[in-house]
């Protein structure tokens, strides 16, 4: 009798620590989840500020026009041309590549993954095209700053200057930026698409980059639009929002 109580007692010794574990083990899988659900979270909502900041610069690079036109200095007027970009931060896909190769992805529902692998590919097309942009730029001739002084040149006084009348390393220096600025202008506005394209209507509305929206994804098209077919950046927050508040556990982390 007193053999027999004491296996009982080793048994639900064993199946206690047991329980223990799994317990354990369960929280812990749904407590990193849940951090999880909230990284990509900000993650998200990081990678819509420095598209808000890429997309302002691009627009404002495609509507620059003073170094495209010909150049004509009025008399006794001192002319400089400034090309400067500063490039914001690549966005950032940590959060998702770290949850990507987990049990956690695969316990998603198929149309979260697909929106999570649509969103999170077009980053990637954006970060590779935006890195190509930045290389065309500061690999071939970098930040421009070009003055040009009437009173420095051999012309004569009271005399209007054309780009004939300048050095030759300054001509050069325009006709190479020139040719830049041709080759970035497709650049910038396939960036520009890519960015339309997972941008919520409100920011379509803010940045004006309407004419960038592929036809049949026009503001009213992406009101009626399924997630499906192609979720913005708000909305893919929002569903991830939802998924994680279904966890009773959220509640508790």
């Amino acid at each position: 009798m007193v053999e027999t109580e004491a296996v009982i007692s080793i048994l639900a010794g064993g199946v206690t620590a047991l329980f223990a574990v799994f317990l354990t083990f369960y929280l812990r899988n749904q407590w990193q989840e849940i951090q999880s659900l909230r990284a990509i979270q900000t993650e998200l909502e990081q990678n819509t500020e420095r598209m808000r900041d890429l997309a302002t610069l691009l627009t404002g690079d495609l509507q620059r026009q003073q170094v495209d036109l010909p150049i004509e200095v009025p008399p006794g007027t001192r002319l400089e041309i400034r090309y400067v970009v500063s490039f914001p931060s690549s966005l950032s896909t940590t959060a998702f590549d770290q949850v990507k190769h987990t049990g956690m992805f695969l316990r998603l529902s198929p149309d979260v993954r697909r929106s999570l692998l649509e969103v999170y590919d077009t980053i990637d097309r954006i970060n590779r095209l935006r890195q190509h942009r930045e290389r065309l730029h500061f690999d071939d001739i970098g930040n421009v700053h070009i003055v040009i002084d009437p009173s420095e040149l051999d012309i004569e006084p009271d005399t209007s200057v054309s780009e004939t009348d300048l050095p030759a390393e300054t001509r050069q220096r325009l006709s190479d930026l020139r040719q830049l600025r041709r080759a970035m202008k497709e650049v910038n506005r396939s960036i520009l698409r890519l960015i339309a394209s997972i941008a919520s209507p409100a920011m379509i509305d803010e940045l004006d980059l309407e004419p960038f929206v592929e036809r049949g994804r026009g503001r009213d098209s992406r009101v009626e639009s399924p997630p499906s077919d192609g979720v913005d950046l708000e909305e893919l927050r929002s569903i991830l929002n939802d998924v994680e508040q279904h966890s009773v556990w959220s509640r508790f982390m």
